[in-house]
């Protein structure tokens, strides 16, 4: 029952993190109003919450056994205050309709993400990690085939996406692939098979042109070396059937043209030579960026404690969000809402440490991949995963921790006559 209770949960997890605002009424037409019962987000969280009773059963009638995770009361208090404010400032918010459609967004993460802490208790560390990164390695696989052909078809010339979702999307979730190959190399080896996966993904994220997405990537890739303490052999290894992997997918397939479009392009002509308009300035193009963050930080400003109410960036017509976390949650949460986020990340750092010794590296890897892709992209609902990634790691590493240390063996005794 444990196996199967754990495999759901995984299951709705991963569907979760990758969904989106994914709806059925895009088979009909993209132009559909969208039907909030029409959205798999919605019955994903229903489960969550249907298996979070079953978890609070557990909770309340036996304690945790050795290995299995753990509920961490600071972090999910934490979460809670963030999200609670957060869906506060709905009050002050200068318009109360923009407001209510994204606290209900802010709901949908609220209750997942605790629903996930608690359905999580009483199982299985190893087994719950495990079975979240196999759904998202199949379900990122298919998008990539997906990608693959949807490229080839184009000609290569368009950035690539799938599904509707940008192209930013696209490469957080080829991260996530990458990273999620790299789990169960660590774990099960067959090099062979996960390495060249890792590296399938990295190249793919490389072709949607998404700079923001690249360089959190590589970071998530850095992270999960640095805690995952992946020792030298295995690095040279690493680096050895990836760099193969790619050398063949660009020489011998179609990619390789396309790959040095999106490399020149994206990499080197915007964001190293990019003439700005009329002026012979060279600068960095930043897609616009730059204007929203200013819009955003000058917004915070105007309201410096408590921030200008949910929804304001919108529904003051300074652009659909400031694609970047942080500001948004200044301009519209103020510093007490950059307060409680930050109280959020030092309650999982504070946890990390304690559970040092059971720290998974593709999570916390992936955990910083949405951490720094969210500073140019997506909005407070993109970063849905962040949170769920670190209730993920906080209860599993929690886990090892709590584990009682293994005696040491008796010291052998003085043999008689010896020297």
């Amino acid at each position: 029952m444990n196996r199967i209770r754990c495999t759901g949960l995984a299951l709705i997890a991963a569907l979760y993190v990758l969904s989106g605002r994914w709806g059925l009424h895009r088979l009909v037409s993209a132009d559909t109003d969208p039907d909030p019962f029409l959205e798999p987000r919605l019955w994903l969280v229903v489960g969550g919450v249907l298996l979070a009773s079953v978890g609070l059963v557990h909770l309340a009638h036996r304690g945790a056994r050795p290995g299995e995770t753990r509920l961490d009361p600071r972090l999910s208090t934490a979460l809670l205050l963030f999200f609670g404010y957060m869906g506060l400032s709905t009050l002050w918010a200068p318009d109360t309709g923009m407001a209510l459609e994204k606290l209900y967004e802010l709901g949908l993460v609220t209750v997942m993400t605790l629903s996930f802490g608690l359905a999580a208790v009483r199982q299985s560390a190893e087994r719950m990690r495990s079975a979240f990164w196999m759904v998202i390695v199949a379900a990122t696989a298919l998008l990539a085939l997906a990608g693959v052909r949807q490229l080839l078809s184009s000609g290569g010339g368009a950035r690539l996406a799938v599904l509707g979702g940008g192209p930013n999307v696209f490469a957080r979730l080829m991260g996530l692939l990458a990273l999620g190959a790299l789990y169960f190399w660590q774990r099960r080896g067959r090099a062979w098979l996960w390495i060249p996966i890792a590296a399938t993904g990295v190249l793919l994220a490389l072709l949607t042109g998404s700079r923001g997405g690249t360089g959190a990537i590589l970071a998530g890739l850095l992270t999960f070396l640095v805690v995952g303490r992946v020792p030298l052999r295995r690095l040279v290894v690493l680096s050895l059937l990836a760099t193969l992997a790619v050398a063949a997918a660009t020489t011998f397939s179609p990619l390789g043209k396309a790959l040095n479009r999106a490399v020149e392009e994206r990499f080197l002509r915007l964001t190293l030579k990019y003439e700005g308009g009329e002026s012979s300035e060279s600068k960095v193009y930043l897609s616009g960026r730059e204007r929203l963050y200013a819009s955003a930080y000058a917004l915070g400003l105007d309201h410096p404690v408590m921030g200008a109410g949910l929804a304001a960036f919108p529904a003051l017509e300074l652009g659909v969000y400031p694609h970047n976390l942080f500001l948004e949650v200044f301009c519209e949460g103020g510093a007490l809402g950059l307060a409680l986020l930050g109280w959020v990340l030092l309650a999982f750092l504070l946890s990390a440490f304690r559970g040092r010794h059971g720290l998974d590296g593709a999570t916390i890897g992936a955990a910083v991949l949405i951490l720094i892709g969210s500073q140019s992209s997506g909005d407070l609902y993109d970063s849905r995963s962040l949170y769920l990634l670190l209730t993920l790691s906080a209860c599993t590493s929690a886990a090892r921790a709590a584990m009682p240390a293994l005696p040491s063996p008796p010291a052998h005794p003085a043999v008689h006559g010896a020297t």
